[in-house]
């Protein structure tokens, strides 16, 4: 059985596989730890303090066997276990949950029947001791406190903060008096720091209003008779035997105890080291204030002659040398000299390192103080140096990286590489006659690239803009805007957005950074670039059936980076949207939709933009005068026949009106080589008008020619000869006129079906 901070092994038969851990393992904490194996059922089993971790299928294939079991001995030294072993017992047959659960309970305390921890063990190099089994299951928390002598409240306060505490909170005086109280016990005949303790409240904020580090503000205020008493000059309080007083902050020198709840666990970044026992440490000390770090490993942090030392404590060596610093302490970012390679780096060279008291999810300032890991590079400051707005970097790029060639597929090295199309359309307008249309939009195209890494990814990618110069370095793609009248294409510049989605929880910790440095790959997180354009594009228009036509207006985009060979557009997850107004001056714009194109030797797409015309307007100022009109024209035929120029003029009038209609309808369309059903309507209109005035003259014609003269009446002068003003109609002009009437209505009703039904079929 293999033992690490995060992983166990267990070995059967020479084989074994590593299970994961669900918690960390920490120093100085007794565990009950126990594996189990089935062989009828090939299940392997492992429990933590009575606790099942995981079972996993497990075939060894062979019998067990031996005659000899060794402890905490390794192969080297590096690899034998350092620190307590107790109970140490195998039984020829799995345990089941609740036998183990007991054990761990201390429940029960059965001996194995293969192997027994009370007999048959021959001890090298150990110590022995005993110990209760209440002690081995007492998982109670107990405080432990760290004591320094006379330092400045600035001091204090970063010492404790750095060590992953605070200050002393007294709420009550049986606490002081029990603080008072363990110091005496702790340092007997020592009376430096016995009492008089920095606590953690200040009014320096506000004067009279007296709050925590983290600005709480306590229920009640433990003072001692006749204080506070300093006003604005004396704004931090300290503990006194029976209470507290305030004092001047930046004058005075106090003792520090630094109180923790439970054991606190430290880390050195910026190592380079994988094995988590070489990167945790818990701070110790033997008399008031020293303080020393020691490893789970075999590397301690001290401080010697003068100067704080990393050291590995089995081979003997001098790793590093903390330059001096103020305060002089290594919690927080501090400068190391090297005197062995580390990560790289010959000795001689200054490393930056972190040694810090904050947890997995948290981020730690250059202090030492520790705020949520989401707060990095949030845009606001939360540490109190502001350093955990400083060296934001997003983006990790291989030294080979070639800005100008395309990264390939993740999925299949020799497929293309897929860029998603976003296009999100604000404001459409379309000229007609010029056959154009201008799009106000904002184009985003998302794409992979694997040879990069994202470093401290926020779920909001709006926190994961990159800069301009980093943004200028990476490779883009490069996207062409075809059916325009210059070279339009994207751009990336001062107004582009690029931005990196994070769409894994996958990550790393970077183990070269001196700081809690998330990794996420990018093979699973994407980059975006977005920017807003303004564009005319042309469009081929089909008029034939105008005012009631329907249009179809494209986007025609092309990749021009490469060929498709390398990158095409998603046409999975590309797509547009439209959010401006549906109604425009002429159309109705219809649901937009992305066609795909792959007979090119690039990626392209369009963008279709369906424009249903509003054929309102051209019905009010066409159809209807037109008509109206046509009515009129109509029924000068019902005009007596006698007052021929009254037809005609009539007649002439409305012919002229539609003439005149038609050349301004068509000044205000596109000329093209065919008809449009306006046309068609116009030129229906002046030829059914034409036709009345054919009638007229026809009827006037046949009319007077057999009309007899009446001998008496006034006359009129027609030729030289003297003819009636208002002649009777014969039988044949009767029937004349009618077939005036009739034709003309009969060509305008079929006319008009078969208009309105080639339209609307």
């Amino acid at each position: 059985m293999k033992l690490w901070v995060e992983r166990v092994r267990p070995v059967l038969a020479r084989n074994w596989n590593f299970q994961i851990l669900k918690e960390n393992l920490w120093m100085f904490r007794w565990y009950h730890i126990c594996f189990t194996y089935n062989h009828t059922q090939k299940l392997l089993g492992t429990y933590i303090n009575g606790h099942l971790n995981n079972y996993q299928e497990y075939d060894i294939g062979r019998p067990i066997f031996g005659n000899h079991a060794s402890l905490a001995q390794g192969q080297t030294p590096e690899r034998s276990f350092s620190g307590d072993l107790t109970q140490v017992n195998v039984w020829d047959r799995a345990l089941t949950e609740d036998e183990i659960r007991n054990i761990a309970l201390c429940k029960d305390d059965p001996q194995g029947n293969y192997i027994s921890w009370e007999v048959g063990w021959t001890p090298f190099k150990v110590t022995s001791y005993e110990t209760s089994l209440t002690k081995l299951c007492d998982g109670e928390e107990v405080k432990n406190h760290l004591w320094f002598p006379e330092i400045s409240f600035k001091t204090a306060q970063y010492l404790c903060l750095a060590l992953g505490t605070e200050l002393p909170r007294p709420t009550t005086l049986q606490a002081i008096a029990d603080l008072n109280a363990l110091a005496n016990k702790t340092f007997p005949g020592d009376d430096r720091c016995t009492w008089d303790y920095w606590t953690s409240l200040t009014d320096e904020a506000e004067e009279g209003v007296w709050k925590f580090y983290d600005g709480q503000i306590p229920d009640k205020l433990l003072w001692e008779q006749q204080e506070p008493n300093g006003l604005h000059y004396e704004n931090c309080a300290v503990i006194f035997p029976v209470g507290m007083s305030d004092i001047d902050c930046k004058t005075n020198k106090k003792c520090v105890v630094c109180t923790f709840t439970g054991q606190q666990r430290f880390s050195l970044l910026g190592t380079c080291e994988s094995e988590l026992r070489n990167v945790f440490l818990i701070a110790y000390q033997e008399a008031i204030g020293e303080l020393y770090f020691m490893g789970y490993g075999a590397y301690f942090i001290k401080k010697q002659e003068g100067r704080w030392i990393w050291v590995d404590d089995v081979k003997n060596q001098t790793i590093a040398r903390m330059e001096e610093t103020t305060p002089d302490y290594p919690m927080g970012r501090r400068w190391w000299v090297l005197e062995k390679a580390v990560c790289g780096q010959s000795p001689g060279s200054r490393r930056r390192l972190l040694l810090t008291p904050c947890q997995h999810s948290e981020f730690t300032c250059d202090d030492g103080s520790c705020i949520p890991h989401h707060e990095r590079c949030d845009l606001k400051y939360d540490c109190r140096d502001n350093s955990d707005e400083a060296h934001c970097h997003l983006v990790s790029k291989p030294d080979d990286y070639q800005e100008h060639l395309p990264p390939r597929s993740t999925r299949n090295t020799s497929e293309s590489l897929l860029v998603i199309l976003s296009v999100s359309i604000e404001t459409l307008s379309v000229d007609t006659r010029e056959m154009t249309m201008e799009v106000s939009y904002e184009l985003m195209l998302t794409w992979e690239d694997s040879r990069l890494q994202y470093l401290n990814l926020k779920v909001s990618n709006t926190l994961n803009i990159l800069e301009d110069e980093v943004m200028s370095s990476l490779w883009t793609p490069e996207v062409s805007f075809i059916n325009t009248n210059d070279n339009h294409h994207t751009r990336v510049d001062s107004d582009t957005t690029m931005m990196i989605d994070r769409r894994a929880e996958t990550r790393t910790r970077d183990e070269t950074a001196p700081e809690e440095v998330d990794v996420y790959p990018g093979t699973v997180n994407t980059l975006s670039i977005r920017r807003k354009y303004g564009t005319v594009y042309k469009c081929d228009f089909n008029l034939e059936l105008y005012p009631f036509d329907v249009q179809q207006c494209s986007m025609h985009l092309r990749i021009t980076s490469a060929s498709k060979s390398f990158l095409i557009f998603d046409p999975a997850n590309s797509s547009v949207k439209y959010s401006g107004e549906a109604i425009l001056r002429e159309y109705r714009v219809g649901a937009l939709e992305l066609i795909h194109d792959a007979t090119g030797a690039f990626g392209e797409v369009r963008v279709r933009v369906p424009l249903i015309r509003l054929y309102g307007y051209a019905i009010l100022n066409i159809y209807v005068p037109t008509v109206v009109l046509l009515v009129v024209s109509y029924l000068t035929l019902f005009f007596r026949a006698s007052i021929f120029d009254v037809r005609m003029m009539g007649s002439l009038t409305v012919q002229l009106v539609i003439a005149t209609l038609f050349s301004q309808v068509s000044e205000s369309l596109p000329k093209t080589s065919y008809f449009k059903m306006v046309d068609v309507w116009l030129l229906f209109c002046i030829g059914i008008t034409f036709l009345v005035i054919i009638f007229h003259a026809v009827i006037d014609s046949i009319l007077y020619q057999s009309a007899s003269l009446p001998t008496t009446g006034n006359t009129w002068l027609a030729n030289g000869k003297s003819v009636p003003e208002d002649i009777p109609y014969t039988d044949i002009g009767k029937r004349l006129v009618l077939l005036a009437k009739v034709v003309t209505m009969i060509v305008f009703v079929i006319f008009n079906m078969a208009y309105w039904i080639y339209i609307v079929y």
